[in-house]
């Protein structure tokens, strides 16, 4: 029994479809309506599915070829060309959660395109549905254009966001290569690395801070060396004098301290059974010797410091400290015109008190006419209340110091200490400040002695 059902023109003779006509499929799902040509669909046509998809547009020789309209069964629909049932060539998809534009293959967005997701936008070259060559990235959270490979930025690009900007090399979706980062955060200045970068962070992080007095030593050597051994910068190991009315100077290096490295200089077989048999020689002599250490073991040494002129826009914050057994207090750190400001304020105040008590003695010595003139002129003349307690020095100010990176430095000058500022031991505490900078470093510490009888010098710690 022949389930399917057919209604239209056919060849008189060979009684096949031919012409316009209505067929319904066996299993009732499928139902087309349209030109036939020789038994099979060809030409224009509509394919309905009992799901309510359907296509309607151009058939040859049975199959979906050419242009056509094809409605899915949640609403989507593609305009565009086809061949053999698949999205091929150009069409525009407008769904609920993408429109895409552009070129097809085989059902995949393969070409030149435009993708509108409900997120981002993209403008630009695709393979097998994925952004591939040059494309523009358009979101709310940021914009990208450059070079693609299957889906992940690789080559060059630029990124654009509210609070970070970067252009140079991509490498499967993450900064590697050359390239030039900028990041922004309100009320700080912009952090800038301008260099190489690895798996998206930059090669060269800063992990240390060193720093140099100003004045440094002539020949920094270490006392305690022995003869040929190396020489130690004892501009890291100083304790500076800061006497009143002097000023101190120094110069941050932010720096990258990298991984402990194999000494080129490996002790000997000879000198190896000598470091065990002195060793053992004493152990002989202790009660309870701790174990032998490896003196075969590699030694290693810390690589020399590589200061990070990469970047600028790190700002540091000083702050000046007195460790106490009750707690560390803070204290203002002070700059030689900032005090040179607030000493001629002091003298101003100084010269008013002078003149009132000038005004008041002559005031004393001046004949009275009268008590009515007295009553009078003693109230009209009566003195402003000054308060003489206003020192250069003020506890309760613990104002820090801000200062701003570039290339890797920062060079602090004229750090000066009035005449009544308490004496004593001090340390000079430098930490980051600006949370949207790279890398992350122990605060450093630079200790000094403030002492207001005159006179600088630099000391070495006991």
């Amino acid at each position: 029994m022949q389930k399917d059902r057919y209604r239209g023109e056919q060849n008189p003779i060979t009684k096949v479809r031919n012409g316009y006509g209505t067929y319904i499929y066996e299993n009732s799902f499928f139902r087309y309506e349209g030109e036939w040509l020789n038994g099979v669909k060809h030409g224009r046509g509509v394919l309905k599915m009992n799901d309510g998809s359907y296509y309607e547009g151009q058939f040859e020789n049975g199959e979906i070829e050419g242009d056509g309209r094809f409605v899915y069964q949640n609403g989507s629909q593609y305009e565009g060309n086809f061949h053999r049932g698949e999205k091929h060539g150009k069409g525009r998809l407008d769904s609920q959660d993408i429109k895409y534009n552009g070129d097809w293959h085989l059902n995949l967005m393969h070409g030149e395109g435009v993708l509108i997701t409900n997120n981002y936008t993209i403008k630009g070259q695709f393979i097998n549905n994925k952004p591939d060559g040059i494309c523009s990235f358009l979101s709310d959270s940021y914009n990208y254009e450059g070079q693609y490979s299957k889906g992940l930025k690789h080559g060059t690009g630029q990124y654009k966001s509210e609070n970070e900007d970067y252009e140079g090399l991509y490498e499967n979706d993450l900064k590697n290569g050359e390239g030039t980062l900028i990041k922004r955060l309100s009320n700080y200045p912009n952090y800038v690395y301008e260099g190489l970068f690895k798996d998206d962070q930059p090669l060269l992080q800063v992990n240390t801070i060193k720093y140099k007095l100003d004045p440094v030593p002539e020949e920094p050597i270490d006392p305690k060396a022995k003869k040929g051994e190396p020489v130690i910068d004892l501009t890291q190991i100083l304790v500076y004098e800061l006497k009143s009315g002097k000023f101190i100077n120094f110069e941050l290096n932010l720096v990258y301290q990298g991984p402990d490295i194999e000494d080129p200089v490996q002790p000997s077989a000879q000198e190896i059974d000598e470091l065990v048999k002195n060793w053992q020689k004493e152990a002989k002599k202790q009660k309870n010797p701790p174990p032998m250490p490896d003196f075969a073991a590699k030694r290693m040494m810390k690589p020399a410091p590589i200061l990070v002129q990469q970047e600028s826009g790190r700002q540091l914050q000083i702050q000046l400290v007195q460790k106490l057994e009750q707690g560390n207090k803070l204290f203002r750190v002070d700059y030689r015109e900032k005090l040179k400001k607030r000493r001629e304020e002091i003298e101003k105040i100084k010269v008013d008190i002078e003149a009132q008590k000038l005004l008041e003695e002559q005031q004393q010595q001046a004949p009275v006419k009268s008590k009515k003139d007295t009553k009078k002129q003693t109230k009209k003349q009566e003195p402003e209340v000054v308060d003489l307690s206003i020192k250069l020095y003020n506890e309760q100010d613990q104002e820090p110091l801000i200062v701003e990176s570039k290339n890797g430095a920062v060079r602090v000058e004229f750090l000066e200490y009035p005449e009544d500022f308490p004496p004593g031991k001090y340390f000079y505490v430098i930490q980051k400040n600006s949370p949207h900078a790279i890398g992350q470093f122990q605060p450093c510490e630079i200790e000094l002695n403030i002492n207001p009888e005159g006179g600088t010098q630099q000391k070495k710690k006991k």
